[in-house]
């Protein structure tokens, strides 16, 4: 094998692409571009995504699975609740129950990851904790849709607001940082709210102990002494 400076670069990316690396066990091996970009997505590692990302499993879910109640036919119309893991898919090592805890009361839309052109949006009229602690009950009022689920997809959720609405955004940071650059395009300077990974506590007087630097009405940057992981959220 060349060394890999001698090799062109390709100025044109495309889906097909693949990339050499190593996998977990330690095996050389081709990555495809599209393969990753789906990993990415699916498991919201991406680090600021405000998706919550889980499998539609009909039975037998494990962490990062959900369900959905249909009242008869398997489309988005027919969902009057979802059941969802308190891990995000393929992210099973932090649990998200308190971010899951800020959908109560509020609209969400439910999509697949793979095509967007399918999704619910939902009035989310309760929120409890199943018999399983490990699951998240939601009961939801229908208010728009499009297409069909289909067990074993990847399906995002995240808040959804209509027009003349307020405007929230909730950001992932996935790697520990001190420093969280937060591109948020809410068009105002909103408040922050801040739950890191360590803690289950959701912080709302993130001056006490955080910067909070407004670049302009579209960006922010929060400032931390000591690296940490977790949730923004802004309002």
């Amino acid at each position: 094998m060349a060394r890999i400076s001698t090799y062109e670069q390709d100025s044109n990316i495309t889906t097909g692409d693949k990339l050499l690396g190593t996998d977990s066990g330690g095996g050389t091996r081709n990555f495809v571009v599209n393969d990753l970009s789906s990993f990415l997505a699916e498991s919201n590692s991406s680090g600021n995504s405000s998706s919550f990302t889980f499998r539609y499993k009909q039975t037998n879910r494990l962490a990062g699975d959900m369900n959905f109640t249909l009242s008869s036919g398997a489309t988005f119309a027919n969902v009057t609740s979802v059941k969802v893991s308190k891990y995000n898919y393929n992210k099973t090592s932090i649990a998200i129950n308190n971010a899951l805890g800020l959908l109560g009361g509020k609209n969400i839309i439910i999509y697949d990851i793979a095509n967007r052109n399918n999704f619910g949006v939902y009035k989310v009229d309760s929120l409890q904790v199943d018999t399983n602690s490990n699951f998240y009950n939601l009961a939801l009022t229908a208010k728009t849709n499009n297409g069909s689920v289909a067990d074993q997809k990847i399906y995002g959720i995240d808040i959804f607001t209509e027009s003349g609405g307020d405007l929230t955004f909730a950001h992932h940071q996935n790697t520990a940082s001190s420093s969280w650059d937060i591109n948020h395009n809410l068009g105002k300077f909103p408040s922050v709210s801040i739950k890191f990974s360590s803690s289950d506590s959701v912080y709302t007087n993130v001056g006490a102990f955080a910067g909070v630097v407004y670049t302009d009405e579209n960006n922010l940057t929060i400032n931390l002494a000591a690296d940490e992981s977790g949730y923004a959220y802004l309002n």
